[in-house]
């Protein structure tokens, strides 16, 4: 079970208030604050959430008995590769770790993972850099190909607008496929390509398809995730 020295020492790894660590475990901050100071016998299942919340911002930590080592893991790849799940992942990514502290969002387009370049496709990921850690979805073949995928990624792109308006960039060229390549070597390639800052959504779209194609098809659609988007973007 996670000792208050582990939750002091990984809450500064990560540099986040007893607050912010209090709200994403769920519990009050002045039970946060006890147990930090030794103070009172805390529910297992308290010690349990906080644990939970902490290594979910990377946080590792363990003990032996007669050590106890707390550890920030800086790099992640999510492996959910069906895009429905890749989606969720990514959104909850985006609105309920409030222990992020995103910096800056980039999406990127890759071709697909096809040897024939006849039968290559764009895909499209993301790069979560956060203050002290980042976060690769690369693993899923998130793209524009239908209505079903389209309204995946305009999600993404809403969540990632609502919740950190002027963090959005883009790769401004299209990247060879890095899903096989290791965790370090993909997101120090991808850091070394040249980021725009992403206005509209145009911005970056219309690099992987057709964008004012998808617009007549699914922008004036209510329940399509699309429409939100721009109606969010045009009025902010």
């Amino acid at each position: 079970m996670i000792t208050p020295a582990q939750i002091r020492a990984g809450r500064a790894l990560i540099n986040a208030k007893q607050s912010e660590l209090a709200s994403a475990a769920g519990v009050s901050l002045a039970t946060l604050n006890n147990i930090e100071r030794g103070v009172g016998d805390p529910r297992a299942s308290t010690l349990e959430a906080i644990q939970h919340a902490l290594e979910g911002a990377g946080i590792r930590v363990e003990s032996d008995g007669s050590t106890e080592t707390v550890s920030l893991v800086t790099l992640t790849r999510p492996t959910a590769y069906d895009t429905f799940s890749a989606s969720q992942r990514v959104l909850e990514t985006l609105t309920k770790d409030r222990l992020l502290k995103a910096e800056k969002i980039v999406f990127f387009a890759r071709w697909s993972r096809e040897l024939n370049e006849h039968e290559r496709a764009k895909r499209i990921g993301v790069l979560v850099v956060g203050k002290c850690r980042s976060i690769l979805f690369d693993q899923s073949d998130f793209s524009l190909e239908n209505g079903a995928r389209i309204a995946e990624v305009a999600g993404i792109l809403l969540a990632a607008w609502i919740k950190y308006p002027g963090a959005l960039y883009y790769a401004r060229d299209i990247q060879e496929d890095m899903t096989i390549a290791p965790l370090e070597e993909a997101v120090t390639r991808l850091k070394d390509q040249e980021w725009a800052a992403m206005t509209h959504p145009k911005d970056f779209l219309e690099l992987v398809d057709d964008w004012d194609g998808h617009l007549r098809l699914f922008a004036e659609k209510d329940e399509h995730p699309l429409k939100a988007l721009l109606s969010f973007v045009s009025s902010h």
